[in-house]
């Protein structure tokens, strides 16, 4: 994919709005739980094949559309947090859309609506005047940015080290010699900096956030459908 082909300014405009629309800092991480929710998305987080790392659901149209997402929860949480962001854009802001399944990829593809949506994905989860913010003004300067900063940056914003070089290099910081240089043996950094490797790990859990179990108890209260049915939509979620 040619970046010329994408409007960075729209995207970065879009995830910034939106930031601030959730009232959440620039120096803080997205609260995607809140984004979610106040955006009436029905989000379901689950195990699922490793190939696998989400998908996006728009049926409706207009004051009635209802927006899914589902997420892999057996990739690590970082990741997580990028497919989530990333299919907010679909959900949120792509024109003429219905569905996608997402297979693993950060910056892999040649579709310009999955493009646009990771650009969106990292300005929303790595906002450029938050990386200005805290990153010392000396390290701003291309290729001096150094492991420790960088290391603060992604548990800061909770993203992974793979989506913040990518970020970087895409606003102009680093170079891809540099990048290919900082990029190998994440762990070994997360160790040796004294890091938790729980932003490594895979939750593996299972939860559901938005109004699914609120819908389905309207359901009931208006004798649409049976107690049965009922429990049955609330264990076929398989909420831990």
């Amino acid at each position: 994919m040619n970046w010329k082909a994408i409007n960075d300014q729209e995207l970065e405009h879009m995830a910034m709005q939106l930031r601030q629309e959730m009232q959440v800092p620039f120096t803080e991480p997205v609260i995607l739980e809140k984004v979610i929710r106040e955006k009436h998305i029905l989000a379901y987080f689950q195990p699922l094949n490793e190939h696998l790392s989400g998908m996006a659901i728009l049926v409706g149209q207009k004051e009635s559309t209802c927006r899914f997402m589902l997420v892999n929860t057996n990739h690590q949480f970082c990741k997580q947090r990028f497919t989530a962001c990333h299919e907010l854009y679909h959900l949120l802001y792509q024109k003429s859309f219905d569905s996608v399944v997402e297979k693993e990829h950060i910056t892999d593809t040649d579709d310009l609506e999955e493009t646009r949506a990771n650009h969106f994905a990292s300005a929303l989860l790595m906002p450029e005047i938050g990386l200005r913010m805290l990153t010392p003004i000396e390290q701003q300067r291309k290729d001096t940015i150094t492991m420790a900063t960088l290391m603060m940056l992604q548990y800061r914003f909770l993203c992974s080290h793979q989506a913040l070089l990518y970020r970087l290099l895409r606003l102009g910081w680093i170079s891809k010699g540099y990048l290919d240089h900082m990029i190998s043996d994440v762990m070994k950094h997360v160790r040796d900096y004294g890091y938790s490797p729980s932003l490594y790990r895979p939750t593996k859990k299972t939860e559901l956030w938005g109004d699914y179990n609120l819908m389905a108890r309207e359901l009931l209260d208006k004798g649409i459908i049976s107690i049965d049915r009922y429990n049955d939509y609330l264990s076929a979620m398989k909420i831990e």
